[in-house]
Order: C-alpha cells, then structure tokens, then sequence
C-alpha cells in the first residue's frame, strides 16, 4: 500500500481543490451526532450566548422560543395554532359579545335565551328527602347552559388575569412579569376551587348522603334521576369548568407535565359525563370535593411564594401534602371501593340495568367508570412521588418548596456551574391534578425565590 502522502493527489482530483478546502472535508474532528441531550446542548449554547434575563424572558423550559401576545397582555401561549392565538387575543370581547347577544334578546322578548341562561328539565317530582317540589332531571338543553357558563368563566379568568390581580403584585414591589403572570394565575385557580368547594359543601351538608356512602346508592335510580336545584347547577357549572381548562391550558406557559396534565383534563372530564349520564351524580358530587379540597392550601402557598413570603409558603405546602395523602390516596381508593361493593350491592337486581328504566347499575357499567377512577389515581399516584422530592429537599436538604414544573424567572439566580441547572430542575414537574382541579406543583421555581 502507498503511504498516506501519495493518497492526497488522488484526493484533490476526485474531489476538487475548492470541495477539499471546505469544513465537510479538512475538518479533524467528527460529525456531531443527534442525541437525546440535544435540545438541552441548545439550551446551554443559548445560555452561553445570551444574558439570563434575556434568555427567560424569550425561551420556554423546553428550549423553544415562547409566544407573547403582547407585553400589556402579559400573555405566554405554549402553542403556535393559529386559532388557539386568535382566541387568546380576543377571549374577553368573544365572550362578552357572546353573553350581550344573548341577554338582548332575553331582555327583547325571545324565548330561546332561556334554554342558555336558566337550567331546563325541571320537574315536580319529589323525592323521599326533599323539601319541595322542585327537581330537576338531564335533559338535551344541558349542554347549552353549559356552554353559556364556559363563556363566563373564560370572561372572568380574563378579567381578573389582565385587569385587577395584575395590581397585588405591583403594589407590593414585585416587578418581575414572570412573578406577575403565575401569580394572577394561581389566584384564578384558588379563587374558583375555593368558591366551588365551599358551595359544593353547603349542598353536600344539605343532602341524604353527607357523610353517608351507603345513601349514594340507596333507592337508585329513582331518587338519583330527580336532582336538586343546586346539584344539577354544580355539575352543570363544573362540567363547564372542565371544558374551559382544555382552553387555558393552552394560552398559559407551556409546562414540563403538558400531556399529564392533558391526560388528567381528559379523564376527569369523562369521570363527570359518566356518571351524569349514568345517575351516579351523588358519588361524583361526593368525590369531586374529597378531590378539591387540598388543592386549596396547594394555591394558596404559590401565591405567597410568587409574592416573595418565604416561611408560610412551606407551612402551608405541608399542611397541602398531609391533605393530599388522606384525600386524593386515602379517601379517594375509599370511594372506588365503595362504589365497587355497595354500589352494586345495595342495588337489588329487579332495579339494575337493563332491566329497570333509567337505571344504569351494572358490574359492567360500573367497571369501565372505576377503570377510569384507577387511570385518574395512577397519575395522582406519579405525582405524588414528586412531591416527595420536594419534602426530600425540604426536610434532608433545608430548601424551600420550590415549584419545579415551573421554568425559572430569569433574573440571575439558580443556574449551576453549566448555567443549565435552573432548566434540569424545571424538568422534576411536581403537578398535582385533581378532579377538580390542577395542581401546579410544590411551589415555584428556585429562580423565582
């Protein structure tokens, strides 16, 4: 073989001495490969290149660069669809002209507004407990009123996101838009789940089964079929609740937990049609306030991190977790157990399905609703494993309880050596969600304490 030397000429004319001068073909070193670590290599060069404050400001946890809907609006959206934008923009005029139309024509004379604004199928039916005669039942018109309540609960969110909770943080000093925008967030979240669970408390004192599994079965489903004013509206309102976070989790900050997250709005929603459908609102009424409450302390202790209080967020935070484990573990599995024995016990067999009219108790039936009850607890289940992370650094390490889903502030603070630290924490999501609500995680973020 001839030595190397001799090889060259030939490698001039096969090539071309101006092909042979490029980097494809003199460079020493060997082609980069894809890896999986490749969107965080990205990461690192652009932290590497740009300041801090800067690269927070314009890219999102998974390194892509974040969509902002204007800097009055304080908006980040995590998606890039062109009709989920256009919502974003326009929400609160959508939903305002949407509710005027129909109130002006309630207002005018028309009948039809009333199939949206007031709940329909009512009936004169009584029940054994009841203490009038007023009932209602489910019915096609349903949908309308919820429809009509998505409207009003996306106004809401919007007018309290852009035009009244953006002021707490200013006035107490925090400039940070970031801060700014999870604050008012979180507020949203709080002041809903707060108003729903107490409102869904005072119904659920108020009926047969408080505090009583054995009544959310008893004489089924000629009891359950005649629902209570304020039973129906709960649900009805709920359901619209629901429905709208499939919304608003997409004009809100993309998180590392995105499609958990998705997956969770998805059952939950399907847990409420289900047992609407299937006359099993007692049991959902139930179990959807056991899923609510710890949620509470949850968004509370976010918004005192986001407005720089540094104790009470991690006492509050505990008192979360201790309430996450005896309801979303404890009296969560109690209620599938329930629903899987006496449900199918108490029912007598002249009264099951298909049998008896409108009675949907069944061991099939009620299998394919406690198949979802056990999707929903596995994924309560995968994130409370990070929630033990966060008590690990809490009470081994000293930390605070950072909100690790969250990506980080961009003020300077919490990068490692690498300068990609503050991204690697982002990437633990300690996300909570409920079947009534979502939980955000820990706290916040470390760049954020």
């Amino acid at each position: 073989m001839p030595p190397l030397e001799e090889l060259q000429p030939i490698a001039v004319a096969a090539v071309g001495p101006e092909r042979l001068s490029s980097e494809k073909y003199l460079s020493q070193e060997p082609t980069e490969t894809k890896t999986a670590d490749a969107p965080k290599h990205r990461l690192r060069q652009r932290r590497a290149a740009k300041p801090s404050a800067e690269l927070a400001e314009n890219v999102g946890v998974d390194g892509k660069p974040i969509i902002r809907l204007s800097k009055k609006k304080n908006v980040v959206l995590n998606t890039r669809n062109p009709i989920i934008i256009f919502l974003a923009k326009n929400e609160l005029s959508l939903s305002l002209f949407f509710m005027a139309v129909i109130h002006v024509c309630y207002w005018a004379g028309y009948e039809w507004p009333e199939l949206w604004i007031r709940m329909q199928h009512k009936t004169n039916v009584a029940d054994n407990g009841s203490v009038d005669g007023d009932r209602y039942v489910r019915g096609v018109h349903d949908f309308k009123f919820v429809l009509y309540w998505i409207f009003q609960l996306i106004a809401a969110r919007s007018i309290l996101l852009h035009h009244i909770l953006p002021g707490v943080p200013k006035l107490l000093g925090i400039k940070s838009d970031r801060k700014n925008r999870r604050f008012c967030e979180v507020s949203w979240g709080m002041l809903y789940i707060t108003a729903s669970w107490f409102i869904g408390t005072k119904i659920w004192a108020a009926s047969p089964y408080y505090m009583n599994t054995q009544n959310l079965y008893v004489n089924y489903p000629d009891d359950h079929i005649l629902m209570p004013y304020g039973l129906k509206w709960y649900y009805l309102v709920q359901t619209a609740f629901w429905l709208s976070n499939v919304y608003t989790i997409h004009v809100e900050e993309r998180r590392k937990d995105h499609f958990e997250m998705m997956a969770h709005h998805v059952t939950t929603i399907t847990l409420v049609l289900l047992s609407y459908t299937f006359h099993f609102t007692r049991f959902g009424h139930a179990f959807m306030l056991i899923m609510d409450f710890p949620d509470i302390f949850l968004y509370f202790a976010k918004m005192l991190r986001y407005l720089n209080f540094d104790m009470l967020p991690n006492v509050f935070f505990g008192v979360f977790t201790v309430s996450w484990i005896v309801t979303k573990h404890y009296l969560c599995l109690k209620m599938m157990f329930s629903i899987w024995t006496q449900g199918t016990a108490i029912v007598p067999d002249e009264k099951r399905f298909p049998i008896y009219p409108n009675s949907y108790a069944s061991i099939p039936i009620v299998a394919g609703m406690w198949a979802f009850l056990l999707f929903l607890q596995i994924i309560l289940i995968y994130w409370f494993t990070h929630i033990l992370k966060v008590l690990h650094r809490v009470l081994i390490k000293g930390e605070d309880a950072n909100d690790t889903r969250s990506d980080d502030e961009g003020e300077g603070e919490g990068e490692g050596e690498d300068g990609v630290e503050s991204e690697q924490s982002d990437d633990t999501a300690v996300s909570v969600g409920s079947t009534n609500s979502t939980l955000a995680s820990s706290s916040i973020d470390p760049a954020e304490k």
